[in-house]
């Protein structure tokens, strides 16, 4: 080592350190010796030092950082002393250090290459790896794809194994970790192939993500008491994996830790895991297990396509629960979701086709998109109160369902909430739901009278016919919300005069919808109730005056359909639409002519509205549209009403 160049970085003032870390050095010397009293080498402190070729660490240093001399692309040799029982992952990525094996001798112990105390570094053709007693730690990528490797001795004095310390030793067989080691890092033994049997002693309390992703020949694992986190991937595609055995205190289980280990069939949880992770048993297909006493969290898809999990008894502490997070477990025949759920989300518990009973705890609020679609083999639903939402298709496709009671809290049902449930023949709903999507009961032929109606209690909730023009039969009392929202195929709807009140967006979406004639009780229809009603024409409506409705294209259809039935409007609605038909009467009897509406036009013929010029200009419009009754009705009405104008020199009826 130069002595004279470690002594002119330090006067120089080229180490900026900060609480006995060494943060960075800024100087430029090919050999340089860092100052005593340092306690770590700090991340990245010599990255990209392109000029440095050899560094002495005093005594006292115990961490060299992750990444610490990064690109440092001539760096050869490293002296640290006994009290280094730490390297960060990539400390030395980039550097030639560990390409200088001859020369760095002095710093090898048999067949490892030692920083202070940790092991950074294995011979590649190594077979058998008996780590010397004194060892603190085993750095990050120190055995990775060795894979002559075979036998493997970790002694006592190991507290620490770094990232991907053995991954890809495909020839490893067996793994012991002794009582010493606390901290096994991110893929530490992923991909080792042949991988048969792993053990633990009690010591260890952290495993950070993937320990064994991918060693498809394990069958079997045990772990210690003294884990606390196991982390998510954690047995990723271990395929042949039978038996996994937690004792002690663990928390959680992390996400993806057994998903596609489809040989799974036993699973022991400690008590004491409070959260079960996003796809942690994802595709296990054969696990079957007891869910902890303690669990709050089922994260998404945790137990999707689980299908030999017959009856997960989900514990009052249960509080939430992830989207899909028994989706496909097809053996599920029974459910109780605890009070405590306040949303069951969407699929949830789709697709588990030998789910015959449900049982929902009050307490729960909102049964999402799908939640239980495809539960075939249900047959009665009772939604407790409490329940204020169900979501679109939740229940859709539960071909045994026959009876379903919902609750008088519910204010909105999603679209086809209820759809391909052939068969439904009975249920009981709440007087009045506030939004219901279009669709609800498709396919529900059991509950639709002889016409397709479905009527329950008076409340028409849609037609399971398709048919050019609807006719409500008499004493419907009311139309639910969404009732025939995004039908197909209708273009005139017509309520009978029982009908009292129509609910929210009950026709939007209907785009060949043309005529809708709505009785007078009928004083409302909601905001934007024509949203997607394209070919919209003609609305009846003597019980709501034009400011009623909310858009200037509804108040128009209203407008024509007031002008062609005007018999049927009494009162102050009447005097209403008779004030808007003359501010717009340009506008109304265009759109009569344009669309063939005698009748309508005829309003303004009959009240004679209609001056000279705008007697001429209808008149033209008609025989350009040839339209005949329309014609006929204005040169009648030009007759009897402007004879004593020369208007008739150039039209006849046989233009």
């Amino acid at each position: 080592m130069n002595c004279e160049r470690k002594s002119s970085a330090m006067k120089n003032g080229d180490f900026e350190i900060k609480d006995g870390v060494l943060v960075r050095y800024h100087g430029e010397e090919r050999f340089v010796g860092l100052p005593p009293g340092l306690l770590a080498v700090g991340e990245g402190a010599f990255r990209d030092c392109r000029s440095l070729e050899e560094v002495y660490i005093p005594d006292g240093v115990a961490e060299i950082g992750r990444e610490a001399f990064q690109w440092c692309a001539n760096l050869k040799r490293v002296a640290a002393p006994a009290s280094v029982t730490e390297v960060g992952r990539g400390a030395f990525a980039g550097t030639p250090y560990y390409k200088f094996y001859c020369e760095n001798e002095t710093e090898w112990r048999e067949d490892f290459l030692f920083i202070g105390r940790c092991l950074v570094k294995a011979r590649r053709n190594l077979r058998r790896a008996a780590i010397p007693e004194g060892t603190a730690a085993i750095a990050a990528d120190a055995f990775a794809e060795r894979v002559l490797l075979n036998e493997l001795s970790i002694p006592r004095s190991v507290s620490r194994i770094g990232w991907r310390a053995f991954a890809d030793c495909t020839g490893l067989t067996r793994a012991h970790i002794p009582d010493g080691v606390r901290l096994l890092g991110w893929h530490c033994f992923k991909g080792c192939s042949r991988l048969l049997e792993a053990s633990f002693e009690e010591g260890t309390e952290e495993i950070e993500n993937g320990i064994f992703s991918g060693c498809r020949s394990l069958r079997r694992v045990e772990f210690p008491a003294s884990l606390k986190r196991l982390g998510g991937w954690a047995f990723f595609g271990c395929g042949n994996l039978e038996e996994v055995c937690f004792k002690g205190e663990l928390a959680a289980v992390g996400e993806r830790a057994f998903s596609g280990c489809a040989g799974l069939r036993r699973a022991e949880l400690p008590e004491s895991v409070e959260v079960i992770g996003v796809d942690a048993f994802y595709d296990c297909t054969n696990v079957e297990l007891r869910l902890p006493r303690g669990l709050r969290r089922l994260e998404r898809r945790a137990f999707a396509g689980a299908r030999s999990l017959a009856e997960p008894a989900l514990p009052p502490s249960l509080e939430y629960l992830g989207e899909g997070v028994f989706s496909g477990c097809g053996s599920i025949e029974k459910v109780t979701v605890p009070a405590k759920v306040k949303k069951i989300p969407g699929h949830a518990f789709g697709g588990c086709e030998k789910l015959a009973k449900l049982t929902l705890e009050e307490g729960v609020a909102e049964v999402g998109p799908y939640a239980f679609a495809g539960c075939r083999a249900l047959r009665g639903l009772a939604v407790p109160e409490g329940v204020t939402e169900i979501g679109e298709g939740a229940f859709a496709n539960c071909r045994a369902l026959e009876k379903i009671k919902l609750p008088k809290s519910l204010s909105r049902l999603g679209e086809k909430a209820f759809a391909s449930c052939p068969s439904l023949r009975e249920a009981e709903m709440p007087e009045e739901i506030a939004e219901i999507g279009g669709g609800l009961f498709d396919g529900c032929r059991a509950l639709a009278d002889e016409e397709g109606f479905v009527i329950i209690d008076g409340v028409c909730y849609g037609c399971q016919r398709t048919a050019f023009e609807l006719v409500l039969p008499a004493g419907v009392r009311a139309v639910a919300s969404g009732a025939f929202r995004d039908g197909a195929g209708y273009r005139g709807v017509t309520l009978p005069e029982s009908v009292e009140r129509a609910g929210v967006r009950a026709f939007a979406g209907c785009a060949e919808l043309r005529r809708l004639v709505l009785p007078e009780k009928v004083k409302a229809l909601g905001p934007e109730p024509f949203a997607g009603c394209s070919s919209l024409l003609v609305v009846e409506a003597p019980g709501i005056a034009p400011r009623g409705f909310d858009e200037e294209r509804a108040r128009l259809a209203a407008a024509l359909g007031f002008c062609g039935a005007e018999e049927r409007y009494r009162g102050g609605v009447a005097r209403s639409y008779s004030v808007y038909a003359e501010e717009e009467k340009e506008n109304l009897l265009n759109a009569a002519i344009d669309n063939g509406l005698a009748d309508a036009a005829a309003y303004f013929t009959r009240r004679a509205l209609l001056s000279a010029a705008e007697f001429r200009a209808a008149l033209e419009r008609a025989q350009r549209k040839k339209e005949a009754e329309i014609v006929a009705l204005l040169l009648a009405y030009g007759n009897d009403k402007l004879r004593g104008e020369d208007i008739f020199a150039k039209y006849s009826l046989d233009d």
